[in-house]
């Protein structure tokens, strides 16, 4: 299939963002030093069930307890801490990916912890944008999209599968539903694209469908010679550069599986998969199920289990395809749950979050920042990043600052987001 099929088909009209006229873009068809993916924990998870765990012991407040486990059953492994089971939950097999101790002990030595992290915000529609943008007010672009913006006329630069994509109109994003919907684009003229037996059963005749495609450049032509405003007349440039650019989708089929998995699993597959075709420079991933105002508990172990399952599901595809020198994940969520449990046996909205990373050039078995034992954040020292009462609150501004000059954003895009606020080395 050839990209301007694909980019109407899937993108609608298909205008890509105006970018800075100082931007050096790569070249179409080039290949990034680097591809990113977001992995987002939709509707706010509990950190001190996974990464920043507190137990069981009594709050001078008397709202507690924190967790309902004790304290001496959280587990250590190398420089990171990480959750027991709450009591009378039932743990998923152990031989599963994502159970605690198969996840940690599979993945400490590559990830990096950021605990404390301070949303400044309860609400899930801001705390999305602040977490994946570095911004609590609207208009920031996502990382994901950030990003992918110099590749902006890559055919699917940034895939999105949810949570906060907004793009600010820097690049188009491609929001994947299934995985047949890539067969029914890599062949537009079959009325039977997902059996091989009938594919070339087409709507129109090869001859007709060909006259159809001509009309159709000529009348990009017509709207380009006639675009009068220098803007549009940018876009309509824009336009016919993607259109006339044969880069085929083909590919991407060849590495998906056979059989491509449901939920975050197939998501990982197809983001891996257009890394691996040259296709994608980055993904946002997204998996719900973390908003656990009742029977908090249950329901918190279950999406943890699916989470960890997916990220360790992702980790295999990047492996498998020899990228884990190239994709960098960030996994992160809304906000936190109040170190305490409500009336319905859940946890409802905190401020406090977490946020992990791993792959490419992320320092693993990496443990920053912290909470106290009411799950509020410590202050970290600028220079150490040791807890300082004389220090600063990290926010997610603080990690996008970091994040950015990690990707290496380039600094025509990054002055159009300005993000001042101190450096720190937090993926250093």
């Amino acid at each position: 299939m050839e990209r301007r099929h694909f980019l109407r088909l899937l993108t609608g009209i298909g205008l890509i963002g105006v970018l800075p006229m100082s931007l050096v873009r790569p070249a179409l068809g080039a290949t990034p030093s680097r591809f990113l993916i977001t992995v987002s924990a939709s509707g706010g998870w509990d950190p001190t069930a996974l990464v920043d765990p507190k137990g069981n012991a009594l709050r001078a407040d008397g709202l507690g307890p924190v967790n309902n486990y004790p304290a001496s059953q959280i587990k250590t492994i190398g420089k990171l801490r990480y959750a027991a089971y709450p009591d009378g939950v039932t743990p998923p097999a152990t031989d599963s990916p994502g159970h605690l101790d198969t996840f940690f002990a599979k993945h400490y030595s590559r990830l990096r912890v950021v605990n404390g992290v301070d949303t400044q915000t309860n609400g899930h529609e801001t705390g999305q944008r602040f977490v994946w943008s570095g911004k609590l007010e609207e208009g920031y672009p996502s990382v994901a999209a950030l990003a992918a913006a110099p590749y902006a006329s890559q055919p699917m630069a940034f895939i999105s599968n949810g949570g906060y994509d907004f793009t600010a109109s820097l690049v188009a994003p491609v929001r994947t539903a299934a995985a047949t919907t890539f067969t029914a684009l890599a062949y537009p003229n079959s009325q039977y694209p997902n059996d091989p037996a009938l594919r070339s059963a087409g709507y129109f005749s090869t001859p007709t469908y060909a006259a159809v495609q001509a009309a159709r450049e000529q009348r990009l032509t017509r709207l380009r010679v006639s675009a009068a405003l220098p803007e549009r007349a940018a876009q309509m440039a824009k336009l016919a550069t993607v259109r006339d650019s044969d880069v085929p989708l083909d590919s991407l089929l060849t590495q998906l599986p056979a059989r491509v998995s449901s939920g975050l699993k197939g998501q990982a597959e197809i983001a891996v998969a257009a890394f691996a075709s040259g296709l994608a420079v980055s993904a946002g991933l997204n998996l719900g199920g973390f908003d656990t105002h009742g029977d908090h508990d249950e329901d918190q172990t279950a999406a943890l289990t699916a989470l960890l399952e997916g990220v360790d599901h992702l980790w295999t595809q990047i492996e498998q395809r020899g990228l884990q020198d190239k994709v960098t994940v960030i996994i992160g969520s809304d906000f936190g749950r109040t170190p305490f449990y409500n009336t319905a046996d859940g946890k409802d909205h905190w401020n406090i979050t977490s946020v992990l990373a791993m792959g490419a050039g992320i320092t693993g078995n990496t443990l920053i920042g912290a909470t106290d034992a009411n799950f509020e954040a410590l202050k970290l020292s600028a220079s150490t990043l040791e807890p300082h009462s004389a220090g600063l609150l990290v926010t997610p501004k603080h990690i996008h600052r970091a994040l950015r000059d990690f990707l290496g954003v380039p600094a025509e895009l990054d002055a159009l987001f300005p993000l001042p606020v101190e450096k720190l080395a937090l993926f250093a």
